[in-house]
């Protein structure tokens, strides 16, 4: 009777897997790899797996869309594929509920700028870009977003990436106490108020209100701090700079062929000099700067990105998204004067 049971478990786990489009094998493969790596339960990854339902909506994020333009600061009227980078995140919403922000956690955000070096209206800005300060956290099951980026239906060409995430969120969960049935994100498995997938939230997320976890969604001490200490670990420099304008001197279409470069700093400004391209600042000879190039209305302009610039792409690897961190943390800062 008991080895009959057992065959019906399993047949009962093979169906479920195959029903929802899954790949047995690798689903199998997954289950024995987790067991004998890290001692977890086959027996709760097998019920995980099994009650896994298919999120249609899910599809819709990673089909093949139609391609879009991305700009900064504007688009023409007849650019249907079109979306304005700046006026998405950098706008009055965010600027007034990133100033209520800092006044409800001010104590917060000056103890992590102290600590780790990074000023308050730039860890707000993320804040407020990855999720409307905590308002759009994400309606996806974590869980079943990562099985099926990985060995799931809408498995692709990042499956070994999101295999990675799915093994460190099952950790996650076990480290911290959490059910993986009720964890929620976004539709690529980002996490809490700051956005960390499963690895970033093992190894950046911090405990930052004394209370022996380090909690993303609830404590906004612990979101404020991780994302300090995140920044800090990929190299944010204290007092450093972030953008810097360049004096244009007839160099535009040299500066425009530079622009097109890495956004990692890899020029020093003597080199720079010599090349007649400068700034008003003074700046060291040896810094090393990448030239970074933004259209504010009809106008190209032209800054130097320094190693800020480059750690906020750490966070997220668009040139974009470190402009409106950029931008919206200048707008926070003089709106508070």
């Amino acid at each position: 009777m008991k080895i009959l049971l057992i065959i019906l478990i399993f047949s009962y786990n093979f169906v479920a897997y195959a029903q929802n489009g899954y790949n047995t094998y690798e689903v199998d493969s997954f289950i024995d790899e987790m067991y004998q790596k890290h001692n977890y339960s086959k027996k709760d990854l097998k019920e995980l797996f099994s009650k896994i339902k298919e999120e249609k909506k899910l599809k819709k994020f990673f089909k093949k869309a139609p391609e879009r333009k991305l700009t900064w600061n504007g688009c023409f009227p007849d650019e249907k594929q079109c979306i304005n980078y700046k006026g998405l995140f950098v706008n009055e919403y965010n600027i007034n509920n990133g100033m209520t922000f800092i006044k409800e956690n001010n104590h917060l955000l000056e103890k992590a700028s102290k600590k780790f070096g990074v000023p308050k209206e730039i860890i707000t800005a993320i804040i407020g870009i990855e999720t409307r300060y905590g308002k759009n956290l994400g309606t996806f099951k974590t869980f079943d977003t990562l099985a099926s980026l990985s060995v799931g239906p809408n498995k692709g060409r990042r499956a070994k990436f999101y295999r990675t995430e799915l093994e460190n969120f099952l950790l996650l969960c076990r480290e911290n106490s959490l059910d993986p049935n009720l964890i929620k994100g976004s539709y690529a498995g980002a996490l809490g108020k700051p956005q960390f997938i499963s690895s970033s939230y093992r190894n950046y997320a911090i405990d930052f209100d004394g209370d022996n976890s380090a909690d993303l969604w609830n404590s906004n001490a612990d979101v404020i701090g991780s994302v300090a200490n995140y920044l800090k670990r990929n190299g944010w420099q204290r007092g450093g700079l972030i953008l810097t304008d360049l004096e244009i001197n007839h160099n535009e279409n040299k500066l425009k062929k530079i622009s097109k470069k890495t956004y990692k700093p890899h020029t020093t400004y003597k080199k720079y000099k010599n090349m007649n391209i400068k700034t008003h600042l003074r700046l060291s000879d040896d810094e090393k700067l990448s030239v970074i190039k933004r259209i504010e209305g009809t106008k190209d302009v032209y800054s130097f990105g320094h190693n800020n610039f480059y750690t906020i792409t750490r966070y997220n690897r668009s040139r974009l998204y470190a402009l409106a961190v950029f931008t919206l943390a200048q707008d926070l800062k003089m709106a508070s004067h």
